[in-house]
């Protein structure tokens, strides 16, 4: 039975539904209970859409690539960042002899899928059009339907752009329109016009010409169509229009003098922050209305509480029976004022109070972001771009390859990751497969029973695949496994099964596998080293951090995170200089993160002052150097009564680094911008010193 709900295309991981897969198989062949439709067009998904513009700059072929890409990754249109799908609609190419056809569907029909994209195996050849005002590709490809994904025949005279958009919201506007019978005063609030428009029209309709409904557009509102026709539209549906900014909520609810004032009212905006106009704006026992997911519907639940107000909270309704034709009438009534409308030149802005930007400040500004991933320092691109991955693939129960040089943080990533899994209250074993001694690996990773060999526990031990059932486990430097035991790890990531060491039945185990190396492991595999079966294996979802060389826009974050660790550990205070930081962020760091924070530890203990100076960093880094001109003027000079000059001091200090630079970098060129003088420079410095 299962297979009405499509599990036999499930990839990774398996045993659980389509959408919940990380990668489903989108083979052009159908089986006998399925479906494939040909691709016409896809909605994808308000905030999947505007997350996808983003990240690629508004560049109509750059958004191509994307869509692509994610299909090919995932098997299906299911953006990771946000975790959201979209619908489609095409022809009906060819129907399985099983497929259970409540709908009589024949081949060339044309056909709309309000099943989400998330579940529905795909492929994509070609992307004719972006649609940026409908958040639509006209595409070509194939998509697989399985026996419960709701389908709809394309309605006569219905635009299939609007219609899909308002399928999008699911059953929310036959809730929102059953909800309104009854009552008097409604709030929309949202920031995209033709969003608060299909929410106002699905009030109006059901509440009727008296009743008094405001809205609420933000100042940052997407106006995606505009003229006469859409002006007339919505006099006709609002009764009040305001344009404010939905994230400073009392101010509005102020202007508006609207304190538990609405029977009803309905968020529909996709910024995490406006669901407190709602709250406040609603009064007891009323009823407010989540219309999408990605605002804090349990903040919501916290904010009652916390202003002592009954209010009946509903969110965004899936699958309602008969929510389609609901949705087709609507459509059918507001298509004559669309077919009218200007169509806009719109581009999606990187708004920081959104939290699907790109940007340092969009990511700093998000609280709840920062939240997720606790004290990981991110301020740079490139780093923003892996922690989306991150925070993304940690939602989905696959397998997980971190790579990168040692001390970039790849354990911090693998315990984010855990934190915010759906298996975060299991079991989360770390394991260094470096640190274990060979022929101890097999009885550590898998246990042994009584008596197996010589020492061993007399009432036998479990391994760390035992004591991470339901878990998960960490292999850091997973590269360092010998063949033996890979063979064996392969089975348990295979089979979800293992035998300890001198047992006889097979021991189950439900583990997530989240490797970590700084090696090249396809050379490893190349030279025989690794298997590539088990590669393929542990490296569903790769994730590489970057070095530090790559990011140094972080290093006086790092700095000041570590320096307050440390001062608090040693229990004393200090502080740095400006040029002291500055001349840090222009080192080479091959020891990444670990060795810088080494340095900051060394430098509290050795400065001589309350601030660190550069001359502190510099006698840090460059010890040899600083030995160098200690040889040259003597140790005594530094004592009471040394008769040496600060010229002296100056002039041996100068030789030395000059020196220093030369035997390092070899050319001039190169050693003069190491040290931040001209090339010029250097050569007649090295006569003065008479440096060969």
């Amino acid at each position: 039975m299962f297979n009405l709900y499509g599990t036999n295309r499930v990839i990774e991981p398996q045993h659980v539904l389509s959408t919940s897969a990380w990668k489903v198989d989108n083979n052009r062949e159908i089986l006998p209970n399925e479906l494939r439709v040909s691709i016409k067009k896809l909605h994808i998904e308000s905030t999947s859409f505007k997350q996808i513009c983003i990240e690629c700059n508004n560049n109509i072929e750059k958004i191509k690539d994307r869509i692509i890409d994610i299909v090919i990754k995932r098997g299906k249109l299911h953006n990771p960042v946000t975790d959201t799908g979209g619908l489609l609609y095409g022809t009906v190419e060819k129907i399985g002899p099983e497929y259970h056809n409540e709908k009589g569907l024949k081949v060339g029909d044309e056909v709309i899928c309000n099943a989400s994209l998330a579940a529905i195996p795909l492929y994509i050849s070609r992307i004719n059009r972006v649609d940026m005002t409908y958040n639509q590709i006209d595409a070509e490809g194939y998509a697989i339907l399985f026996d419960k994904f709701p389908t709809v025949k394309r309605p006569e005279g219905v635009p299939v752009n609007l219609l899909l958009y308002a399928f999008d919201e699911s059953g929310t506007l036959y809730t929102v329109g059953s909800c309104a019978k009854g009552k008097e005063n409604f709030l929309v609030v949202g920031n995209n016009l033709l969003t608060n428009m299909l929410f106002g029209y699905a009030v109006r309709k059901a509440a009727g010409p008296s009743a008094h409904i405001v809205c609420l557009f933000d100042n940052k509102s997407e106006m995606k169509v505009k003229g006469k026709s859409i002006d007339t539209l919505l006099s006709e549906i609002f009764t009040e229009i305001h344009y404010v900014n939905i994230l400073k909520p009392m101010e509005c609810i102020t202007r508006l003098n609207a304190d538990a004032f609405f029977d009803l009212s309905i968020n529909c905006a996709d910024i995490p922050g406006a669901e407190t106009i709602n709250i406040l704006a609603t009064k007891s026992g009323g009823t407010v209305c989540f219309a999408n997911l990605i605002n804090n519907y349990n903040i919501a639940l916290y904010l009652t509480e916390s202003i002592s107000r009954q209010l009946d909270i509903r969110c965004a309704d899936g699958y309602l029976d008969r929510y389609d034709e609901f949705d087709i009438q609507i459509v059918k009534e507001l298509a004559p004022y669309l077919e009218k409308a200007i169509v806009t030149e719109s581009k999606v802005e990187d708004n920081i109070a959104y939290p699907l930007g790109r940007t340092k400040k969009g990511f700093e500004l998000s609280g709840y972001r920062k939240s997720l991933v606790e004290d990981f320092i991110c301020e740079s691109r490139a780093m923003t771009m892996v922690v989306d991955e991150i925070l993304s693939v940690a939602k989905y129960d696959c397998n997980v390859l971190i790579t990168g040089d040692t001390g970039v943080g790849k354990e911090k990533v693998a315990t984010i990751i855990q934190k915010n899994s759906n298996r975060r209250m299991q079991p989360f074993i770390k394991i260094n497969c470096a640190a274990i001694a060979d022929n101890l690996m097999e009885s550590e990773f898998f246990g042994y029973e009584k008596g197996s060999f010589t020492g061993a526990n007399q009432t036998g031990k479990k391994g760390y695949f035992e004591m991470a059932d339901n878990g998960i486990i960490f292999l850091d430097e997973v590269g360092e496994l010998p063949q033996d035991l890979q063979a064996k790890l392969l089975r348990v990531v295979q089979d979800g099964e293992f035998y300890r060491v001198g047992g006889t039945e097979p021991i189950k185990t439900n583990v997530r596998i989240i490797s970590a190396t700084n090696r090249n492991l396809e050379k490893l595999i190349e030279e025989k080293k690794f298997r590539r079966d088990l590669y393929y294996r542990l490296n569903v979802f790769p994730i590489r951090v970057p070095s530090l060389d790559e990011r140094k826009a972080e290093i006086p974050a790092l700095v000041e995170y570590f320096m307050k660790k440390y001062m608090e550990k040693f229990g004393m205070q200090r502080t740095i200089a400006e040029d002291a930081l500055a001349y840090l962020k222009e080192c080479s760091w091959p020891g990444n993160i670990r060795e810088l924070e080494n340095v900051v530890q060394r430098l509290l203990i050795t400065a001589k002052g309350e601030t660190i100076t550069s001359l502190d960093v510099m006698k840090e880094l460059h010890t040899d150097l600083f030995d160098k001109v200690r040889e040259n003027v003597g140790d005594t000079a530094f004592e009471d009564g040394g008769m040496l000059t600060l010229d002296d001091m100056v002039g041996s200090f100068e030789k030395n680094i000059i020196q220093y630079a030369c035997d390092k970098y070899g050319s001039t060129r190169k050693a003069a911008k190491a040290i931040g003088i001209s090339q010029t420079q250097l050569i007649r410095k090295k006569g003065k010193y008479q440096i060969s």
